[in-house]
């Protein structure tokens, strides 16, 4: 029988994990990432993975996961900068997160690694990674509409854009690097324009 850990011991080890598995992964890429060697540098049995994730799919979106609420939540403590243009706030949030990913190691594989993986793990039950950026962008809708915008928004359709510039960016070898940029930033204006629109309010005389 394993050693049953205390509840600290199991939030140490899982901390231990994700730090070590972030610096692999940049390493690495979604395709050679290793359980083996995760455990190896984190000092941690190998088994002792399998209390913590089913298997590395599960791991590695965990990871992006991880990666994603750090990021929303400097980004909603700095929610402040955001007052004067929400439109461009989004779409540079698109553009900036599709542009990290695409020369990111870990999402760069143009063997379609990323694009397997995605496709694997939609078969979860649960948008870990969608629910945590709806989350934030309901968060910062409220925060919008206290400083005096009306909001129009359909998530689901920001999500949706949001697959689909994952879709683009992991097959951005397939475009010529003169061009990508351009045309990724003027898909992320398109997709904010369709689904997004922040009016301010008109002030009372």
């Amino acid at each position: 029988m394993g050693k049953a850990f205390t509840d600290k011991e199991r939030d140490e080890i899982r901390e231990k994990l994700r730090r070590t598995g972030l610096k692999i992964l940049a390493r690495t890429g979604i395709k050679d990432i290793s359980i083996r060697d995760i455990t190896k540098q984190a000092g941690i049995a190998q088994g002792g993975f399998y209390t913590f994730y089913a298997n590395k799919d599960e791991f590695v979106l965990d990871l992006m996961s991880l990666r994603v609420r750090e990021k929303t939540d400097v980004m909603y403590e700095n929610r402040d900068k955001t007052v004067d243009d929400p439109r461009g706030f989004l779409i540079d949030l698109f553009y900036k997160e599709g542009m990290h990913l695409k020369e990111n190691r870990a999402f760069n594989n143009d063997d379609g690694a990323t694009l397997s993986f995605w496709n694997r793990v939609s078969l979860f039950d649960e948008d870990v990674i969608g629910n945590t950026y709806m989350e934030f962008l309901s968060k910062m809708i409220d925060f919008w509409k206290e400083e005096g915008y009306r909001i129009e928004c359909d998530g689901q359709g920001l999500l949706n854009a949001g697959t689909a510039a994952g879709i683009l960016f992991s097959n951005s070898y397939m475009i010529s690097k003169d061009y990508f940029e351009d045309i990724y930033r003027a898909f992320c204006e398109a997709q904010i324009d369709r689904f997004f629109k922040a009016m301010r309010n008109k002030k009372k005389a």
